[in-house]
Formats: C-alpha cells, structure tokens, sequence
C-alpha cells in the first residue's frame, strides 16, 4: 500500500488517501477519531500488509491516523521514505540510509535518459559526458532532468557551455537542498523558450502532488497570452497539450491519472518556486490550510502571480487594496468560509487576466471588478450564494466566463459587448431574466452561442430546449453540452456527472446532450435533438421505450437522414420503460458509436429490435442472417438489467472487432452475448484483438 504524504501533514487526507489505496471509503462527515477506528478495522482485514508513506516530512502518532503499531504478531510492516533524521527518530524507526548511485550507476542511469546513440556521435568522447554525470552529484531525480534536457545534442560546444552551466548553478546556491535544486534548475534553463519557461513556473501555482486537470491548465495559458501564435481555440488546446508533451519529456512534469492531469514532484515544484521568490515574482500559499489572509506588506508592486487556493481563508480585510498593477493571476478558488471581498480591493489590478473566485462563499463581486479592463477569465462557478455580478460591459477582452450554480438571478448587464467571449458556463437554477439589452428569448441563447467556442446550457422546458436546438443546429458553438431537466434543482446533476468527472469532462463539452427526469416524447412536442450530437444520455427518462422514440419522423415515419450519424457514446441509466435500446433500421446511422453502456432499466429486453414484418419473416425462416455491427465500438456495459436476454433477437450476432471492454453484471436472464469472434488458423473462436 502506497501513499505519499507530503506537506503540510494532513492526517485527515492522510486516512482519506489510505483507505482509497485499499478501495474503500471513509466518511467525510465523521471526525478523525472514528474515521480512525473504521481505517484500523480496514487495515486489520488485511491481516498481512506493507504500508509505505512516501515523503513524509512530520513525525505523527500511529493510533490517530488509524495505523496498527507494526509487530510480529499482526505481520504488518511499515516503511517511511524521508529526508529527516528527526522524523525516524521521532516515529521510532529503523534508518535505512539510502546511498547515492555509484558512478557506473549514474552513468548507465544518464545514458538511458539521453540515449545509447550518444556514445557513437565523433565529435562527443566520453569525458566529457562523464563530466555532466558528475555533476549531477550521483542523485537520480537530477540525472533524469539533465539528460532528457540534453537528448538529441550533439555539438560539443553545446556540451561544454551545458557543462559550464551546470556548474555554475550548482555552486552559485545556498540553502536546504541547494545543490539538489541548482542541478535542477539546469533544466529549467534548457527550456530556452520564455513562453514554455512561463508554462512550467505556472503550475507551481498548485499545491505539492496536486494531480492538475491538463484542460484547466491549458485554460489558464490561453487567457494568460502563452499561446497566442494559433487564433482557432482547438489549435490552442492542441499547443497546449504539445508543451505539456515536452514539459513530460523533458521530467519537468510527470504524467497522472491515467493521463488527463500532471503533476510536479515536490523538488521539482522547490524549485520553479526558488525562481519565482525573484522573478518572475509568485506568492504561492496554496493547500496549507490558511485561515488569515497575506498581509498587506507581503502583496508587492512587482507581484506577477498569487495562489491561495485550497485554503480555509475567512475574510479579507475591509481596507485592503494592494498596489498590484502588473499582477495577472490571482486563484482564490476552494476558500468555502471567504463570505466576502471588499469594495476597494481590486482597484489596483487592472492587469489582471485570470480572477478565479470559484466555490467560495461570496454573495457580492465587487463593482471593481467591471474595470479590470484586460481580464480574460473570470471564474464564479459553484459561488451557491453569489447574488450579484456587476457590469462586465468593459471586460472586452473577456474569453471564459463561468456563472454556473451561482445564486445570481439576473445575467450581468453588458453581455452583449463580449465579442471574445469563447467559454460561457450559465447553468443558472434562479435566472429569472436577461438584461434589457438581450431579448427575453431562448433564440437569442442561441444567437448569443453562435459566437462561442463552447456552450453548456441547461433547460426546464422541453419547448424551450427544442426552440433552442431549432434555432441553433448548424450555426451555433462548436462544443455544447445541453441539459434537459423537469427539476430545477442542482442535485440532478449528481446522478449525471460521475465522481470522476474530471477525467470526462471533455467528453462532456463535445456535442452533448443529457436527459434527466423529463418527458420528452409528448405527442403534441417530441424531443429535438441536434443533428451533429456525439454524446446522449438518458438518465430516469420513463416515456421512452427505445431510441427510436426521439427520432425525428415525416409523415409519421422515422427519417434517419436528419438523425446524428456523428453518435459516439449513448448511456441510458434508469429508463423504467426501456424495452429495446434501436432497431435494425437504425443501424447505419450508429457506425461511429463506442461506447454504449445501459444500466439499472428495468424492462429492456434486448437491445437491436426488428421493426418490420418482412426482416422478421426471413430472420424466421434463416433466410438472411441478422447481423449487427458497429465496427468503431470500443466499450460495452449492461448493469442490473433483470429482464435483460439478447443483444438481438433471432439469433443475432454482434459484430464489434474494436471492442475494448466488456462489462456485464446483474443481467440474470442473460445466457450468452452473441459476439461474433474472430478464427484462429485452426478455426477456434478467439476474442477481439483489441480486447483488454
């Protein structure tokens, strides 16, 4: 069992991250006590374990974590990487001294990391190739930076002055782990690019082992200006995960979470925040549990970025007004006690371009903020108590603009004047009304989207929904997400964003649709659906029995032609009528589905229907096969389906050669999938080769 610990010590995530480890769960709710008798219970089941807590900088007693003394009678083992001798002693351990590499360690170590080539370049001899090992001091995390920021050089003038660098780095330091972090810094200077250089110091902005979404990231960069070369917002995404690519490569960053976020090791993190305690200059308080906020004399004139993210700040003080001009990022998202900003403090930051004041617990923006002239992002989402935001008709350089699950009842006067406006999060449950300048209609949501590079809009009205559709669908943003709910409560989307929705939030944003709860095959009003959607889930939708339902029909037959061929993922959960997912008719239109996953529905009992009686008369008599392929279909899913018995009827047979994944649970009627498997040489069936 692994965990890393990290600083500050924070032993309820500390327990938190142990049970997680054991894939189990904690109450949030509880206090540490408790949670500390049910993590013992957890660890004891185990009966045999080694628990590694990784870079632990705090001595802690055992019992209030939850952790059993180790002893020969319970068998568990306990082992703590550190780089305190304070911290063994403390904690009454056995030291074990990690010893550098030996030379020929670190040697091989390099050369892995810049390339076996390298040794058969003439112009390179291995002296002084040894010499750049040396300097890295025989400590592998400096070796790895420093070859992959000399992979692919080949001059030895560039070798010498990388050497002489290096040096110089390393002896023009002081301080705790000093010639560690000039070793480092070596690759941070072979960057050689400023704007790849501002990307990296960037993410120092989050707290230490903090997993970051590379999309939030991204964001980040585009509203700061580091991606500025490319105009199309995909181009940007597209540079974006390019530098995160190259900050990967170079082991500045290390990929996490399956690939979706990053994450800087805490040395690594030690020191792009050296570089930044000078210039450019952060203040980086973030995840430290602050209850009082910086003060005065520590916001400087020449502050460029500020972090206090993720703390437990409860006010600012009411005269505060720090002279920041050249500040551009402040994050200030995750203070849940911070009730209030006052009315003075953004005066002095009119080059502010990021303001994230998400999930906090302010009712009022200050008026102030209307003439932060050169903000690009501002981020509100989750401020459940936020009434009011003021003017926004002079933030002209305006991309991203996220309102979602404010409290705020009216859109903000000036609207109409974000001609940059690319991102626009308005889930709103209390909007009662546009400002004057916009007309009171869903059209104009639709006219207001056409300008936008993404859309997420949330309807409580079928007729609403579909105007919306109707006067949007081939003009409007190039990525939408469009919910559809007869509750105008924020709970639904519990049931419709997974816990990890971190990790789909893309999927999300592309061509999405999503149904909760509603009605939406009304005889007098059907459901529209865009015709390029790529993502539909129907959530607790009862008055569908199959997707033929929300099809759009002429002359009462179904029209495939004006249906979404562009179909990548269909998921319906809880649908009590469902009795079939399509029909065979249906089928062309589903060639680039991969992922289709149906879930807790009841009355389904196969999933391809025959829907008129000539197919049927001849599936009958065998005189045609029914065959039913989606050749792009990557992941399959049926949980809890008790009437589940067939993907087809008539003996039909699914045809999916890049399927990936196959889930099944809970189908009790269910005997046999019907796959089509591809033959060996001898004339065996064997699965797809894409299977995993």
């Amino acid at each position: 069992i692994w965990v890393t610990v990290s600083q500050p010590l924070d032993l309820f995530k500390l327990q938190t991250e142990i049970a997680t480890a054991l894939k189990q769960s904690l109450l949030e709710n509880e206090d540490k006590v408790r949670r500390a008798g049910r993590l013992l219970g957890m660890l004891k089941a185990k009966e045999k374990f080694v628990l590694i807590l990784d870079d632990t900088w705090e001595a802690f007693p055992l019992e209030e974590v939850g952790i059993p003394e180790p002893n020969e009678e319970n068998g568990c083992k306990l082992v703590i990487t550190t780089r305190s001798h304070t911290v063994c002693r403390s904690m009454k351990c056995k030291q074990v001294v990690v010893e550098l590499l030996s030379k020929q360690e670190a040697f091989n170590l390099f050369i892995d990391g810049v390339g076996n080539s390298i040794l058969q370049v003439p112009a390179l001899n291995k002296e002084i190739i040894n010499e750049v090992v040396e300097e890295c001091g025989r400590l592998p995390l400096a070796i790895v930076t420093v070859a992959a920021s000399m992979s692919g050089e080949e001059e030895i003038h560039e070798w010498r002055n990388a050497l002489n660098e290096l040096r110089g780095l390393v002896r023009s330091r002081n301080g705790v782990n000093a010639d560690v972090l000039g070793r480092l810094e070596f690759s941070y200077h072979r960057l050689k690019d400023e704007k790849l250089q501002q990307c990296f110091l960037y993410c120092a902005l989050y707290p230490e082992d903090f997993a970051i979404p590379k999309d939030e990231l991204i964001d980040y960069w585009i509203a700061e200006g580091f991606i500025e070369e490319v105009k199309d917002v995909q181009a940007k995404y597209d540079r974006g995960h390019t530098i995160l690519n190259r900050l990967v490569n170079c082991c500045l960053l290390e990929s996490a979470e399956d690939g979706s976020c990053v994450k800087m090791h805490d040395l690594i993190r030690d020191m792009a925040l050296r570089i930044t305690s000078e210039s450019p200059l952060f203040m980086v308080k973030a995840g430290l549990r602050l209850l009082k906020f910086p003060g005065e004399q520590e916001w400087e004139e020449n502050l460029e970025r500020v972090s206090l993210m993720r703390n437990n700040i409860e006010e600012i003080p009411s005269n505060m007004s720090p002279h920041c001009e050249i500040l551009s990022t402040l994050l200030l998202q995750r203070n849940g006690l911070l009730q209030r900003i006052p009315e003075c403090f953004f005066v002095h930051m009119h080059g502010l371009k990021v303001l994230n004041l998400s999930r906090t617990n302010i009712e009022v923006l200050p008026s102030s903020v209307s003439d932060l002239t050169n903000l690009r992002s501002l981020l509100l989402g989750m401020c459940g108590r936020l009434k009011r935001v003021p003017s926004v008709a002079k933030l002209l350089a305006l991309q991203y603009l996220d309102l979602e699950a404010t409290g705020i009842e009216e859109v903000p006067e000036g609207m109409e004047m974000l001609e940059n406006l690319s991102h626009l999060y308005l889930y709103l449950p209390l909007l009662k009304k546009f400002p004057a300048a916009l007309r009171e209609t869903v059209e104009e949501a639709a006219s207001l989207s056409d300008r936008l590079d993404s859309f997420e809009g949330h309807f409580f009205k079928l007729k609403d929904f579909n105007i919306y559709v109707k006067s949007a669908d081939g003009r409007g943003s190039k990525d939408y997400c469009l919910w559809l709910s007869a509750s105008g409560k924020r709970r639904f989307l519990t049931h419709l964003i997974p816990k990890n929705y971190t990790h789909l939030e893309k999927l999300y944003k592309h061509k999405s649709v999503c149904l909760f709860a509603c009605k939406i095959c009304e005889r007098e009003e059907p459901i529209v659906l865009p015709e390029d959607v790529q993502f539909l889930q129907m959530n607790r939708v009862h008055d569908v029995a199959s997707l033929n339902d929300v099809l759009p029909r002429e002359q009462g037959l179904v029209n495939i032609g004006k249906f979404s061929h562009d179909l990548k993922v269909i998921r319906f959960i809880y649908c009590g009528n469902l009795k079939n997912l399509f029909s065979l008719r249906l089928l062309p239109a589903l060639q680039n589905l991969e992922v289709l996953k149906v879930e807790g529905c009841d009355s389904i009992e196969e999933i391809v229907a025959v829907d008129d009686e000539e197919t049927e008369k001849e599936l009958a008599t065998n005189t045609i096969v029914n065959t039913v392929t989606l050749p792009r279909l990557k992941k399959l899913r049926f949980s809890k389906l008790p009437e589940f018995k067939s993907v087809c009827s008539n003996n039909g047979v699914l045809v999916c050669n890049s399927l990936q994944e196959i889930k099944v649970y809970g189908c009790p009627k269910l005997k046999r999938l019907s796959l089509s498997l591809p033959l060996l040489d001898n004339g065996q069936p064997s699965p797809p080769a894409a299977l995993k």
